[in-house]
């Protein structure tokens, strides 16, 4: 990046299917728990798969039940997540408004929850659907970033992204962008996606790139595995702030990690399918962008969906960049655990391979017990190991409609 100052990771928020705050989510993650379950949301005996990342336990929060009667699900989680980045960060809200704080908030669906329920209402009774007049507000993509900002009377920049997977990520990564161009001191960034909706799912269903695992619903989402059969879709949220090394040190605050470079492409092949060659030069670009060489990374954590095209190009990419080298840096994917939150899944990448950098040890990727032949890395398989090093990771996160992202940090030393 630029030399406009570094940009300085000061807390993390999560909501996932795996605890809903960073401690749970990092033991979890560490111990490698499944957060893939049975759906409970709805009847889902007629899709081919059953399961997916369910949250859970959030609606006992007050803080969640206070804003869950007013807004989507989505936005909910987001807030969550936020409050809890903000918290850790020693962010003071309320009060007067705060201009040079900001929002850039990723979601792939946005409020699907509510966009069912106003459709349901009206098919069962067009002349009067009684829909209610604040489901535009809960729908609309940018609904989380404006929630997020107005509850914390932050007034500067607020940016929505909505590019599929790779939409949390991206706004993080834009994010970074706007602080060493000193537009902001401090942006709350991350992402989120509730899509646990039947008809959004029946539509997931008809792409034919759902799991169709029908063993033990914890072992349905299996990257890199020979037996990889598709992804299993997640809800949750994963925010962080960010803000300039000066601010950061001005107010005392403890500095987790360095957000040190970020690039993005678009594929223009395929809509769906992704594409070596830009993988492999958005890749290129985000080491360029932090000023280091692929000797400097000591981790990577994995878009690694479980599909069967993704999980192989992506391989293929990390080999084209790292060369020899990609035998040797240990690689993540989260997503065996958490199923895919979409546009959030990118920053619960980040995250991870924060904590994983800042405690030296690489979370695993678990149902891995038969390596598919064209995925042979050390993709951390089913336990965690120490890291040899642990100083920068590499973050993928890439989307349908061509967007990849990748981001590179640091801990703080």
């Amino acid at each position: 990046m630029s030399a406009g100052g570094r940009v300085a990771i000061t807390g993390l928020g999560v909501v996932s299917p795996v605890g809903n705050d960073i401690h749970a989510f990092w033991k979890n993650s560490v111990a490698g728990v499944s957060g893939i379950r049975p759906i409970e949301r709805f009847d889902s005996a007629n899709f081919g798969c059953k399961v997916a990342g369910q949250v859970e336990g959030l609606s006992e929060s007050p803080f969640y039940k206070k804003k869950y009667i007013r807004i989507d699900p989505c936005s909910a989680m987001g807030l969550v997540a936020a409050s809890q980045a903000l918290a850790q960060a020693g962010i003071e809200t309320g009060g007067e408004k705060r201009v040079r704080y900001g929002v850039y908030s990723g979601t792939g669906i946005g409020g699907v929850t509510t966009h069912e329920t106003a459709c349901l209402k009206y098919a069962a009774k067009p002349d009067d659907p009684r829909i209610s007049p604040l489901a535009i507000v809960r729908v609309m993509n940018n609904a989380g970033a404006s929630e997020i900002a107005m509850h914390f009377g932050f007034a500067g920049e607020s940016l929505t992204v909505s590019t599929a997977c790779a939409a949390g990520l991206q706004a993080l990564g834009e994010a970074s962008r706007a602080i060493r161009d000193d537009r902001a001191d401090l942006i709350v960034a991350g992402g989120s996606d509730a899509p646990l909706s039947r008809p959004l799912y029946s539509a997931w269903q008809s792409m034919r790139v759902m799991s169709s695992w029908g063993g033990d619903p914890a072992a349905a989402s299996r990257p890199f595995s020979g037996d990889r059969s598709g992804l299993v879709l997640a809800e949750g949220a994963a925010y962080v702030i960010l803000e300039s090394e000066v601010h950061a040190r001005g107010r005392g605050a403890e500095i987790l990690g360095f957000v040190d470079g970020y690039a993005s492409n678009t594929c223009h092949g395929h809509i769906t399918r992704p594409s070596m060659e830009h993988e492999v030069d958005v890749m290129g670009n985000a080491l360029k962008s932090a000023g280091i060489t692929i000797d400097d990374v000591d981790y990577i954590h994995a878009h690694g969906t479980g599909t069967e095209a993704n999980d192989v190009i992506e391989t293929d990419a990390i080999k084209a960049v790292f060369g020899e080298r990609a035998a040797d840096v240990p690689i993540t994917s989260g997503k065996s655990m958490l199923g895919h939150t979409l546009g959030a899944s990118g920053v619960f990448g980040l995250i991870s391979a924060l904590l994983s950098l800042n405690k030296g040890i690489a979370i695993p990727t678990i149902n891995l017990d038969n390596p598919d032949p064209k995925c042979d890395l050390n993709y951390v398989a089913n336990k965690a190991q120490p890291l040899s090093r642990s100083r920068t990771a590499m973050v993928n996160a890439f989307g349908f409609g061509g967007t990849n992202c990748t981001a590179v940090i640091s801990k703080a030393q």
